[in-house]
Parts: structure tokens; sequence; C-alpha cells
């Protein structure tokens, strides 16, 4: 079980992440675009590709979001998911929506702290 303040800290520990409000829901932006927002009813709603929506619900279910026949994202209660769980599916939304550059940049940037700490 999680709760909105671990979904506050995973969202804003990535790059350039804005919390807002959008349409009267508590929601978290990368350059604008919305990735991850929260319903009143403690249901998050995650910015997802369709792939990463069918994958993630036969890990840990949720419904899809579908909007004029595309399907753009799942809903999760917050309660039913984990914490490593959350961080991860905050972090693939952050991906999803954020700008192709920034995530190049970040996984490089990943990718060098791991050599790093392998190294010596």
């Amino acid at each position: 079980m999680t709760s909105m303040t671990q979904l506050r800290k995973a969202a804003l520990a990535l790059p350039e992440v804005e919390e807002g409000n959008h349409f009267g829901l508590q929601s978290f932006l990368v350059h604008g675009r919305g990735f991850v927002s929260v319903t009143s009813d403690g249901q998050v709603q995650l910015r997802l590709s369709p792939e990463q929506v069918a994958e993630t619900r036969l890990r840990v279910g949720g419904e899809p979001i579908v909007r004029a026949d595309r399907t753009i994202g799942l809903k999760i209660p917050l309660a039913k998911i984990n914490g490593q769980q959350l961080n991860e599916l905050v972090r693939q939304a952050w991906r999803h929506q954020a700008p192709r550059k920034r995530c190049a940049a970040r996984s490089a940037a990943r990718a060098g702290q791991n050599t790093q700490s392998t190294v010596g």
C-alpha cells in the first residue's frame, strides 16, 4: 500500500517535473505534459503506451484509460500497489511523456553512474 506522499516524492524526484492541477486532479507534468495524476477517490492515472498498459495490467492490474478509442494510460488504485511498483510506474509514465532528448540524457547519466559504481 502506498500513499500520496510517496507518489509526490517519486514524481518530484524526476527532472523538470512540476506539480499542478489538471481538470481538478492533482497532477504532475514534465514540460507541460501530464504523466501522472490522482483522482479524488485515490486512483492513480498514468500516461503509458498501449503496450505498457497491457504489460502492467498483467503484473499489477488496473483499468485502461481510453480516449477516442485509443488506450492512453492506466488507472490503478493507489492503495493496491506497493512502493516499488509505484516508483517504476511513475518513471515509465515520465519517460513516455518527457521530451525524447531529456529521456536520452537521463539514461546516459544513469548508465554513467552505474559504470562508475562498478569500477575500482
